[in-house]
């Protein structure tokens, strides 16, 4: 893992992926397998409301897919739009946003994927409990679900809500990151020397570690489980 290089914000058109094919290619990638996610989490979403609505009884594993899904969902929609929520400004392609529809990309986009990653974890441990340790599903619902679901719940808001609220949520290659917006200093100062105008580097690098403390601790313990 590489801290990333102070630099001032480029706003110049495809300065981030050498050329406007370069940022083509990405764009639609990006949207025809975000779609395909969405759709798929759809799918099961309805599939086990289905079964809901026609009084059919779900186990926590289920139940804990149905939640994978959403926030999945709110985390594939989010890629989807790219670029669309990107502030206007940028010159990226097809940005036509400003800067509140970049603050609710990066908030929805971290709140989906730390609740995804979350919610593996979660299936591991399920599928752990009845195997390894001879749980049923209804001693893992009484015990387990309800709190487990609060904890990812409270710490995906958490994780999200701190960059939002102190402006840290800015443009990054296309779309909107946990990143602090950099300008050149006023007149008086080293003409090298750049500030921030929007953000906190703190919570920036906070966010930095979290995210990455997470993903690896995800990874880890879903392998072992």
């Amino acid at each position: 893992i590489i801290w990333h290089k102070r630099t001032a914000m480029s706003f110049e058109a495809f300065s981030c992926l050498g050329s406007a094919r370069n940022e083509l290619i990405v764009e639609l990638f990006q949207k025809a397998s975000s779609f395909l996610s969405t759709l798929g989490s759809f799918l099961i979403v309805s599939d086990i409301a289905r079964k809901v609505l026609h009084g059919k009884a779900t186990d926590p594993y289920q139940r804990i897919m149905v939640s994978l899904s959403i926030y999945d969902i709110m985390l594939s929609l989010i890629l989807f739009l790219g670029s669309w929520l990107t502030p206007k400004e940028t010159g990226w392609l097809w940005a036509v946003g400003n800067t509140a529809s970049c603050s609710a990309q990066g908030f929805f986009f971290i709140f989906g994927a730390v609740g995804e990653l979350l919610c593996q974890m979660a299936i591991s441990f399920n599928i752990l409990m009845l195997i390894v340790f001879g749980w049923n599903q209804n001693q893992f619902a009484k015990k387990m679900e309800r709190p487990m679901h609060i904890i990812i719940f409270t710490l995906a808001l958490s994780i999200a809500i701190t960059p939002l609220s102190t402006q840290t949520y800015n443009p990054w290659c296309g779309s909107c990151f946990y990143t602090v917006m950099y300008e050149k200093c006023s007149s008086g100062k080293d003409e090298e020397e750049l500030c921030a105008v929007r953000g906190n580097e703190t919570v920036e690098f906070v966010m930095f570690i979290v995210y990455r403390v997470l993903l690896f601790s995800a990874l880890i313990f879903c392998t072992i489980a």
